[in-house]
């Protein structure tokens, strides 16, 4: 029970700064922090103002105690290596940039405290950050989400690009806050409510590139529709769907003055130019929901395993398939998408597009890439790329992976075609099942001056720095916390899905689950509470006409559906019901329910009969 009050602790607030016109420092304890990590205690001591000409980041700087490393490796890597942490973090983070200086710079999600950046510095050489200075508020007009900011630097500046713009603020070496207020640099790229982060790198030819993902999972006629075609051409591959790039020392640069660089990639976080190849490379996230928008071709486990994510160079003009194909790494080729034709295996239209050089298992979200060209590492690791791969949300019913950072190894200037978990342990269990239950995702990579890796984690903004030591075995890796996290799904549903159940079940079935004799069937000791997770889905949303024979006897009432409440709502209810009646069977999941409410949509109630075969989570409607 410790180990799980640990997840549920209220974060701690900290003090306010002086009273006066200075403004709350925002820092806060890191609620996911291990246990006997030693978690910082934050303090928070005034150090000045940055410029006044910045008036919206007219915002302290403040000061952090040492962070206390734990006695174990948190993260599981390579022999040799060892891990540090360097900055507990503020809160959920996307993007870390280190300067050549040693500076780094972390963009935040959304606006905390009124600002979206963080500079951070290491004041006395230990590797562990002294200072913290927050700026940057985002103002564009239109945002109608919070805003996922990215940064790169070059040529004395910041460049921050936010859901709709590409901003700039002068932060020459040595200045940890902007010297003046941020300017625009490309003005009014669309809002898009899916894939709406983008994200930038710069060349050493004075480009810029943005990342503008497709507003689409497929570019259908009916988004998310079963069964509905993609429109083709697909429209959304004009403004859409690749990679643009503008020059970045002009100012308020409209969206139909860049250019377009490459198309038909579905959304690629993550992206790097590479002054030493010379060229820009992409981890592209690849699509959703086979299984619910075409169950005629795809099962659950396919859509669990397919697409795969792909590692590739971008050169000007090419095209990369999207919407039109998708690859599958089990088949070796680029295949068609059932949109547009295709059953899974007919290539069409996509037979003369290559395979990416790297494929990375389906969903686990490149966010982030850094090429090494330092000396700290052991020369195999030289000219290749390291990959933040996040971690999945939607690999149901396949437990959720990812949660790594890759490498991926170059020979003559290319990849060699090859991956390798380079450091895992994110997660903190062996399996996982709901994406909120992982302790970190690793968001960033970057490579500091000194040759070591920093990983910031998008849960928290905690930093670590990974270097080579030699050494073998000179700190034990911590075990996981669990075996899983079903424990913790269970326990978060207590309370709601209870309420739900007395709301809606306990009238019929019991407080106890015992049921009616004669009419409402018992809960406990039945394979259908215990059983089949897609067939108990289906009865609660659709409902179930009976006759129903339970333990020898028959039920013959109707019980109504539940579609109304909501994903969350079910999969709270059906985990509650699973864990007190039917002997602690795994809870059910969110994206689970949303399987099954996409693949079988209905308005009358299953005959018992029918439903009682009726197993696994997108099987297609066959009466």
């Amino acid at each position: 029970m410790a180990e799980l009050l640990f997840f549920f602790q209220t974060v701690a607030d900290i003090a306010d700064l002086v009273a006066g016109d200075i403004v709350n420092a925002g820092h806060r304890t890191n609620r996911r922090s291990m246990a006997g990590s030693g978690r910082a205690a934050w303090s928070v001591v005034l150090l000045g103002v940055i410029h006044a000409g910045c008036s919206d980041n007219r915002v302290p700087a403040v000061a952090v105690d040492t962070v206390d490393q734990p006695d174990y490796a948190e993260l599981v890597l390579p022999d040799g290596f060892a891990a540090d942490v360097v900055f507990e973090g503020t809160g959920e983070s996307r993007e870390l940039y280190i300067r050549e200086d040693g500076d780094l710079f972390v963009s935040l999600s959304g606006i905390r405290d009124d600002h979206t950046i963080l500079g951070l510095r290491d004041e006395d050489g230990d590797h562990v950050i002294d200072t913290v200075l927050p700026f940057f508020r985002v103002t564009t007009p239109n945002e109608q989400k919070v805003p996922r900011v990215h940064i790169a630097y070059a040529d004395d500046y910041l460049y921050a690009v936010t859901n709709e713009q590409v901003l700039r603020m002068h932060l020459p070496p040595g200045a940890l806050g902007p010297t003046a207020n941020p300017e625009v640099v490309v003005a009014s790229i669309p809002y898009q409510s899916s894939h709406r982060g983008r994200t930038l790198s710069v060349d050493s030819a004075g480009w810029i590139y943005v990342n503008i993902g497709a507003p689409s999972n497929a570019c259908q006629a009916q988004a998310k529709t079963m069964g509905s075609p993609g429109l083709d051409p697909c429209p959304e591959l004009d403004a859409h769907a690749g990679i643009w790039r503008w020059r970045r020392d002009r100012l308020n640069q409209p969206r139909e003055s860049g250019e377009k660089y490459a198309g038909g990639i579905r959304n690629a976080i993550a992206q790097a130019w590479d002054p030493v190849y010379d060229g820009l490379y992409v981890g592209q996230m690849g699509r959703d929901r086979l299984d619910s928008l075409w169950p005629e071709f795809f099962t659950s486990e396919d859509n669990a395993e397919l697409p795969a994510e792909q590692f590739f160079r971008v050169e000007p003009g090419q095209q990369f398939g999207w919407p039109y194909c998708y690859y599958d790494a089990f088949q070796g080729k680029q295949v068609l998408a059932p949109e547009y034709g295709g059953d899974g295996e007919q290539t069409g239209r996509c037979s003369d597009l290559p395979p990416p050089p790297v494929a990375f298992p389906a969903h686990y979200s490149p966010s982030s890439i850094a090429f090494y060209h330092a000396e700290q590492f052991p020369p195999r690791y030289r000219g290749g790329a390291f990959v933040a791969l996040k971690g999945s949300w939607n690999r149901a019913p396949l437990p959720q992976d990812g949660y790594i950072v890759a490498f991926v190894p170059f020979a003559d200037g290319a990849p060699t075609g090859d991956w390798e978990t380079f450091a895992e342990g994110f997660k903190g269990f062996d399996t996982l099942y709901d994406r909120g239950n992982a302790v970190y995702r690793p968001q960033s990579v970057a490579v500091h001056p000194d040759g070591s890796l920093y990983i910031l984690d998008n849960n928290e903004g905690r930093i670590w720095r990974v270097r080579y030591t030699g050494e073998s075995g000179a700190r034990p890796v911590r075990p996981p916390r669990a075996d899983s996290d079903r424990e913790l799904i269970v326990a978060a549903s207590r309370d709601r899905g209870g309420e739900l159940y007395l709301q809606y079940c306990a009238a019929c079935h019991q407080v106890s689950g015992g049921g009616v004799p004669d009419e409402f069937p018992p809960l406990t000791d039945t394979d259908w509470v215990s059983g089949d997770k897609g067939r108990l889905i289906r009865a609660v949303l659709h409902g179930m006409q009976g006759p129903l024979v339970i333990n020898g006897q028959q039920y013959d009432e109707v019980m109504p559906g539940h579609a109304f409440l909501s994903d969350r709502d079910v999969a709270a209810l059906l985990t509650y019901v699973r864990s007190a009646f039917g002997g602690g069977a795994d809870p059910v999941l969110a994206s689970e329910v949303l399987l099954v409410r996409n693949s079988e949509q209905r308005d009358t109630p299953w005959p018992a009969a029918v439903l009682e075969t009726r197993k696994g989570l997108s099987t297609p409607t066959q009466e």
